[in-house]
């Protein structure tokens, strides 16, 4: 190879590695900053259902569903219309394991809608009236808890394989803090269900097993990205880890101070 084209070579090889850079700077910089706040619900949401869910299994797909009983997707940056999905009521919850496998469910009625990338589903019951919450880790596998309105009522666990929802109940020592909050699952065999009153469910796949200590209390939502990390956020503005045997010592989110800390979401 001659000198010049050695220097050439060199040239190109520069303005590549200069390009990829800035490129790299230039994002990490955005990804610091949010965008402006838009409207995605054009009908707004009813004084008494403010209630919003959101996954984003990518960062090119999300859904918002909402307690009207709509659905809106994000796509490419961009959101569609929102749409009315009869599911027999407001939505509490909803999960995609990818942008053609999402499930949400309508509390009022305790029924679950499924979205293929499409279309959604005719509702089906999974479980008594409650307030639920999902986490789907694939698109066969979904766990969901939910808490009863009255007080001392039994909270309820559902679990979704394939196309089959089953459900048990989980019996309630009658404390008003003990209502299942949330649930997340880093695999089909990895769960973790928490609750204001300080008790944990974990599942292995198999069965769930109660764990009663004198770890962090007022738990209210739960991300779990492996079997070995976790992260809760309390009621008191306060976050903590599960390294899946060990709860750590809670502390204090900045700038949240004692404020009421309501949901939590993690990819890494």
């Amino acid at each position: 190879m001659t000198i010049a084209r050695r220097i050439r070579v060199l040239a190109i090889l520069i303005a590549v590695l200069s390009t990829s850079a800035t490129a790299t700077a230039a994002w990490a910089t955005s990804a610091r900053k949010w965008s402006p706040p838009v409207v995605v619900d054009a009908h707004e949401s009813h004084a008494n259902q403010v209630t919003y869910s959101a996954s984003c299994p990518s960062a090119t797909f999300c859904v918002v569903a909402d307690g009207n009983g709509d659905v809106t997707l994000r796509r490419n940056g961009r959101w569609l219309p929102g749409q009315p999905v009869k599911a027999g009521g407001s939505f509490d919850s909803v999960s995609c394991s990818t942008s053609t496998h999402c499930v949400a469910i309508a509390g009022g009625g305790a029924n679950a809608v499924t979205f293929n990338g499409h279309t959604w589903s005719p509702a089906l019951t999974m479980g008594p009236e409650a307030t639920y919450k999902i986490s789907c880790p694939s698109s066969g596998f979904c766990a969901a808890v939910g808490a009863s309105g009255k007080p001392g009522g039994s909270n309820t666990i559902a679990l979704l394989r394939g196309r089959t929802w089953s459900s048990h109940q989980v019996s309630s020592t009658g404390a008003r803090d003990d209502r299942l909050m949330d649930v997340s699952c880093a695999t089909p065999t990895s769960c973790v269900a928490v609750n204001l009153d300080g008790q944990r469910l974990i599942f292995n796949g198999v069965s769930w097993t109660s764990v009663k200590s004198a770890g962090p209390k007022g738990l209210i939502s739960i991300a779990c990205v492996t079997p070995a990390f976790c992260l809760a956020v309390a009621d008191t503005g306060q976050s903590t880890t599960f390294d899946g045997t060990r709860w750590a010592t809670p502390r204090s989110i900045p700038h949240f101070s004692s404020s009421f800390s309501y949901s939590v979401s993690c990819s890494s």
